[in-house]
């Protein structure tokens, strides 16, 4: 909402195309369900934020980040399992719906900053965003007063020591209303009043902030170095999804029989019957009110006409169709086919167990993990530097290791398979039972204890008689 006083107040263009905007917010109204062409006759079956959950699930599948090596190091895997459970909840969701999402340590937390939070101004020769100016925005108890600060972060050359550093530049408006950007005033006056107007830092070797981008090129603008969503080139099939689904339900819903009487068969509104006025609605000659599915046919020929139509439901060739529609989704966001179904017997769409042979799948996931480790990878580097400059925690060197789940892994299987090695005596029993029934190691330890306790007295029983 800001781009054109950023680009005034601080003498920058965006690299956001005018292109890639009305996409990124076409891409987040059919993430929430309101695609355009969702109208009184469509209804949204919103597809879309199952293939970005399902996306999102399967990346951050039993995902495992150690940071280790110093001090820092436990400060920055404090900030990584937060990080996780955010990426888990709902940030990588948003990502693979938006194609991108800034990931911004600030210190004490991590900033997760949608597209339309900030305004791109600059690139390296890989493309990768170097320069951007990002929105904070509060208002003062009473809602009198709303305050924007705009902060831009870039790399810049100081003439003055004749090397290139990182500059941080804070701007505080203040406006009457939500809508506008006011005027400047000074940072003292804010909530922000702790923070510096310049900031320059030296040997900084990566933007102090990260961008989770999807490994989709951009075929919406190619020129430009924003993520395309996940479903961006699926648009027309799940606009096809949307009406199959939705003939569907119509088809459900207009499937009650139907039975039509002469006039002569029943009693109208407010008519006496057997000495009485009859309820709303008609009635039969008895006084007996009609169901909803009866229909009167009045100015017949004798009165007495009775008609029944009982709908016969296409329900199976409709749900060929939705499944149809399904798996071109999925096959065009990159899955494999088959990946999707709509369960015949549930109305649930369900992600079909992946095979070793579903190399599709496979694939897009590898490919998405690896753009995730790289973005994480930057945060933790933007993280630390933070640290340093602000001397949050003691420098220290850190090492990282990611460890992601098998998509391929079935839980039942993999069950089986150990208590089989239970029974053979190639596994212990409490590892299994700490593994598959969710107990502590010492409390599987002593069940086993006691078990193998109660067998011991048992067998001395036995062996006295």
């Amino acid at each position: 909402m800001f781009t054109r006083d950023v680009e005034r107040e601080f003498k920058v263009e965006s690299i956001e195309s005018d292109i890639m905007s009305a996409a990124i917010k076409e891409w987040s109204e059919i993430y929430q369900g309101k695609p355009p062409w969702a109208d009184d006759d469509i209804e949204s079956f919103n597809f879309a934020k199952k293939i970005c959950n399902e996306t999102a699930r399967l990346t951050t599948l039993d995902l495992k980040i150690n940071v280790e090596g110093s001090v820092r190091a436990e400060w920055l895997q404090a900030l990584a399992d937060s990080f996780i459970v955010k990426m888990q909840q709902e940030e990588f969701e948003k990502a693979c719906a938006f194609g991108h999402i800034i990931i911004k340590p600030n210190g004490s937390g991590i900033d997760y900053i949608m597209p339309w939070e900030y305004v791109p101004v600059d690139t390296d020769v890989d493309g990768n965003i170097t320069a951007a100016i990002f929105f904070d925005r509060y208002h003062d108890e009473d809602g009198k007063w709303y305050y924007t600060r705009m902060e831009y972060h870039r790399f810049e050359e100081l003439e003055s020591v004749g090397e290139t550093v990182y500059a941080i530049t804070n701007k505080i408006y203040r406006s009457a209303g939500k809508d506008g950007l006011g005027l400047p005033i000074m940072l003292k006056d804010t909530k922000w009043s702790w923070m510096q107007e310049e900031e320059y830092i030296a040997n900084i070797e990566k933007p102090l902030f990260a961008v989770l981008k999807m490994p989709v090129a951009n075929n919406v603008d190619i020129n430009s170095p924003l993520g395309c969503s996940i479903f961006a080139n699926a648009e027309k099939e799940l606009k096809n999804l949307d009406i199959a689904h939705t003939r569907l339900g119509d088809e459900i819903f207009d499937s009650q029989k139907k039975i039509f009487m002469g006039d002569m068969l029943t009693v109208g509104e407010g008519k006496p019957v057997k000495g009485r006025t009859s309820p709303n609605g008609a009635v039969d000659k008895i006084g007996k009110k009609l169901p909803r599915y009866v229909h009167i046919l009045p100015g017949t020929e004798t009165g007495e006409e009775y008609h029944e139509i009982n709908p016969q439901l296409q329900t199976d060739e409709r749900i060929k169709g939705i499944n149809h529609f399904l798996n071109l989704v999925g096959v065009k966001c990159g899955y494999s086919t088959g990946q999707f179904v709509l369960d015949g017997r549930t109305g649930h769409v369900t992600a079909t167990q992946v095979e070793a042979d579903d190399r599709e799948t496979i694939q897009l996931i590898k490919q998405i993990r690896d753009v995730f480790q790289k973005a994480t990878d930057n945060m933790l580097y933007a993280a630390n530097a933070i640290a340093d400059i602000y001397n949050i925690t003691p420098v220290g060197a850190y090492e990282v290791k990611y460890a992601f789940g098998d998509i391929t892994y079935n839980w039942e299987e993999d069950r089986a398979r150990h208590w089989g090695y239970v029974i053979q005596g190639k596994y212990p029993l409490w590892r299994y039972y700490v593994k598959f029934e969710g107990m502590s190691e010492e409390e599987a330890k002593e069940i086993v204890a006691e078990a193998q306790g109660e067998s011991a007295e048992k067998s001395g029983l036995f062996e006295e008689e």
